[in-house]
């Protein structure tokens, strides 16, 4: 096994730490609860970036994506099932645009617009989960996003190849997730403690 493999297995062991923890406070009574468009939404993206990442020869950088990919519907199909929601215009376009970028690359298959296309609605998908946050952080974990941010540190020293395609998914999701959880740290300092803080 080879360091890229190494730094490939590492990212999908993290990843797999923070979504132990993530569907563990989501299947709690009294647990956290994901917004399912957000996570729905990110597992549409997340299969484009892996796709994209597969066709430009990305390698064990790419494990993690994929990865993420599937627990993203898991998450989001949990969370729809378990509450329930009023869903915005906004959440709606997210989720269609999920959709559109999947249709996109199968018509188009172009890794590097795919990548492109999927990382800005990726970063769009977050308004919900923001939002959801800002009004009461202690519906979501800081835990998770945290190591969701860590996760794609060293997938990116793991990728066989460096280009549009393969870096930048995983380069702005360090940056978003890590935003994520200091903005629930932040807010819960200021709401208060809870019972269930993760």
């Amino acid at each position: 096994m080879d360091h890229k493999q190494m730094l490939g297995g590492l990212s999908v062991a993290i990843g797999a730490l923070a979504y132990a923890i993530y569907l563990w406070r989501t299947v709690e009574r009294e647990g956290i609860a994901p917004h399912p468009f957000s996570w729905l939404l990110w597992g549409c993206v997340t299969t484009v970036a892996a796709l994209a990442q597969h066709a430009k020869g990305a390698g064990p950088g790419s494990w993690v994506t994929a990865f993420t990919a599937v627990v993203c519907f898991i998450i989001g199909t949990l969370t729809l099932l378990k509450h329930r929601w009023l869903f915005s215009r906004f959440d709606w376009l997210s989720l269609t645009g999920g959709i559109v970028v999947i249709v996109f690359y199968i018509f188009t298959k172009n890794p590097t617009a795919s990548a492109a296309l999927a990382t800005t609605a990726d970063v769009l998908g977050y308004n919900s989960t923001i939002k959801k946050g800002w009004i009461n952080p202690h519906s979501d974990s800081a835990i998770s996003f945290a190591l969701n941010s860590v996760k794609f540190v060293p997938a990116l020293f793991a990728l066989n190849t460096y280009s549009i395609a393969t870096w930048l998914y995983p380069a702005t999701l360090v940056l978003v997730n890590g935003g994520v959880s200091a903005m629930l740290v932040a807010r819960r300092r200021r709401a208060g403690p809870s019972q269930n803080q993760s």
